[in-house]
């Protein structure tokens, strides 16, 4: 019975396309006037339904890849897709709260304020008068997209099947949206992640998550707290429609085009590097404008995470894209990437260094290079780079990635003169700098070096004695050189000067420590311990004054 509602599914694709191919052909044949191609476009994957309204809204971003006329005819997909009725709304509730929504909240409002490719989302009011929003799934959209997502992996096995090689890279992006296709129909998931991110964000005072209320949320009922705010997909209407009240009134909420985007590009990157969980839909329906350039976020769908060694190669990339250094991003993306058979790293480093070349503004301003192409060029470059020479980009970076170029997209359409770059390397060099300081001044820091030098100075003054010996010898045996004498004892007193300086900072790591560290009776062996630190501090100074006069 399943197979042949694909097959149905099959023939109803090649029919809409077959027929809006043959409207087309016949106009033109008639020499009558036809429907701008944008238009026929976005009203295509309309009628298609399911997954490809979701192509359409991620293509809607890309400006390099798709004329400006196309980009903004896709914009429509977003939140305009046709409702679904009052009644099926109602049998929803049914089905998962036993209940109609007007017994479960004291206002419910049918008319919905959103309506998406999975989904549609309307205004409610709880029995203590909250405001929330609610996501209701379309009755059909998991039989839909799981068909969908059957046909193309059967697409993919035909690719593979008839080697059509410059179609592998397919393979990838299809075992991602049937992942994706998973988390997205089951709403629960998508709760779970927005109470992450709720407790992620409450210090974070640029950043407004919604709580989520699980007693009236199901796998196909989402509710969370509403947000009042316009959406960055408003804004762009009201640019683009000349709306000069809309644009007024955000204006008396303080509302800063570069100030929005610099904080959603901000909250991205904390999100990503301090926690390893950020939001992965960043299109401009499911960004809130909320008062002082706050950014609000709805639709927890799509969720990206990475493992702190996943965050950390990120970061490496992220800051040699950001300071223009080709050598480093070609081994950051090396690090990020996996080999097939033919791979041809040499090459790809040639061209790497071929193509970065156009992403920057020469010369650089004061060292510090500027964009001169977006962020989604770049990273197209690299995906290009990686099919063509054979790598293929780890499944875990591939949403981080993918946020990264919706981000760019966002910047392209709010704040076109808005430069990523600096905001990126000052973003990272803050995080590498919060993570020293924490882990220097950490507890476990300071056990760490402690229980180091205690073993030492337990078994090791000998053998340490029998280094420096050694190391006396080797000076004493080796033909002096006149040119560079001076520089060999200066290097010898900064070679001392950096040994007091460690065990300085370890005597003040622990006596800061002492309240955590030590209780009260055993806070005098802290007092013997900087004793002895300050004495072998000395005995290796004048070591090092003996090799020096040697």
């Amino acid at each position: 019975m399943k197979s042949l509602e694909y097959i149905d599914r099959a023939f109803h694709i090649a029919r809409i396309c077959l027929k809006s191919y043959s409207k087309s052909a016949y106009r033109r044949l008639r020499k009558q006037p036809d429907l701008p191609g944008p238009q026929r476009l976005r009203m295509l994957l309309e009628n298609l339904g399911g997954s490809f309204v979701k192509f359409g809204q991620i293509l809607s971003l890309q400006l390099d890849i798709l004329p400006k006329e196309y980009c903004n005819a896709l914009l429509t997909l977003l939140d305009r897709v046709p409702p679904f009725a009052k009644d099926e709304v109602r049998q929803i509730f049914a089905e998962e709260l036993g209940k109609f929504p007007e017994d479960l909240f004291d206002h419910f409002d049918y008319k919905p304020v959103a309506s998406a490719s999975i989904g549609q989302v309307h205004q409610a009011v709880l029995r203590d008068a909250t405001r929330v929003a609610i996501k209701v799934q379309r009755p059909d959209a998991r039989e839909e997209f799981l068909r969908d997502a059957a046909l193309l992996r059967f697409f993919v096995r035909f690719i593979l099947l008839f080697r059509i090689r410059t179609l592998y890279f397919m393979r990838d992006p299809v075992r991602e949206f049937n992942e994706w296709v998973l988390e997205e129909l089951d709403y629960r998931r998508e709760a779970a992640y927005a109470e992450v991110l709720w407790r992620n964000a409450r210090n974070n005072p640029a950043e407004a998550i919604p709580k989520v209320y699980r007693e009236f949320t199901t796998s196909r009922i989402l509710t969370m707290e509403f947000l009042e705010g316009c959406t960055a997909m408003d804004y762009l209407r009201a640019v683009e429609e000349g709306n000069a009240k809309q644009i007024a009134h955000l204006k008396t909420i303080g509302f800063d085009a570069e100030k929005f985007v610099s904080n959603v590009i901000g909250n991205f990157l904390s999100d990503a590097f301090r926690h390893g969980l950020f939001h992965a839909d960043l299109h401009p329906a499911n960004l809130l404008i909320l008062k002082d350039n706050v950014v609000g976020y709805v639709d927890f769908g799509i969720v990206g995470n990475m493992t702190p060694v996943a965050r950390r190669k990120q970061i490496q990339l992220s800051m040699a894209y950001a300071q223009g250094r080709s050598e480093e991003i070609f081994a950051a993306f090396m690090d990020i990437s996996s080999c097939t058979a033919g791979a041809d790293p040499a090459g790809f480093r040639r061209e790497l260094e071929k193509r970065s070349q156009q992403w920057y503004r020469v010369p650089a301003i004061a060292g510090v290079p500027h964009l001169n192409r977006s962020l989604t060029v770049a990273m197209f470059d690299l995906l290009a780079l990686c099919r063509t020479y054979g790598f293929l980009v780890d499944r875990e970076m591939i949403k981080y990635i993918r946020s990264l170029i919706l981000s760019d997209g966002l910047v392209t359409r709010l704040a076109p003169g808005f430069d990523l770059a600096p905001q990126i390397r000052t973003i990272c060099e803050d995080f590498l700098s919060q993570e020293a300081k924490a882990r220097i001044f950490s507890e476990g820091a300071a056990l760490t070096l402690l229980a180091g030098i205690t073993g030492w100075m337990l078994g090791g003054p000998g053998r340490a004695l029998r280094a420096v010996e050694l190391l006396e010898i080797g000076v004493a045996s080796r033909k002096p050189e006149p040119a560079r004498g001076t520089d060999g004892q200066e290097a010898l007193r900064l070679r001392a000067y950096m040994v007091t300086s460690s065990w300085m900072v370890a005597a003040v790591l622990l006596i800061s420590s002492r309240e955590t560290l030590f209780s009260s009776s055993l806070w005098s062996v802290g007092y013997l311990m900087a004793g002895l630190w300050g004495g072998c501090t000395i005995w290796l100074i004048s070591l090092m004054r003996k090799l020096a006069n040697r």
